[in-house]
């Protein structure tokens, strides 16, 4: 990806936090009034291409980002739908074979806090 004068302040406004393009547009146009919506969309495909970003769908109408960090599931609650990290290696998954070796997940599990 071509470096971007948006990326280091995409990457802050992500950094331990959930965002859909929407809330990130709001949160850029503060510090950069005249970036267009459509420029904000493109840097955020771009960046869950090159694996900056994890693009994490299902929960509504419109799909969630968060800076990639860690191998993590998401606890999500259904009122709120605020979301909880909890790391994968705290999470023992019974019956999988000792010489598993987890590379990634997709895991939301939804609930009420």
């Amino acid at each position: 990806m071509k470096t971007h004068a948006y990326l280091p302040v995409i990457r802050e406004i992500c950094t331990d936090t959930h965002c859909n393009v929407d809330q990130i547009y709001d949160k850029l146009k503060e510090a950069h009034p005249k970036v267009g919506r459509s420029t904000v969309y493109r840097n955020v495909e771009e960046m869950t291409k090159e694996g900056i970003l994890t693009k994490i769908s299902g929960l509504g109408e419109k799909a969630i980002y968060e800076l990639t960090k860690w191998n993590h599931i998401h606890l999500i609650d259904t009122e709120t739908w605020e979301i909880m990290d909890i790391d994968m290696d705290k999470i023992e998954i019974p019956g999988l074979p000792k010489n598993f070796k987890l590379e990634f997940s997709d895991i939301k599990l939804f609930g009420k806090f």
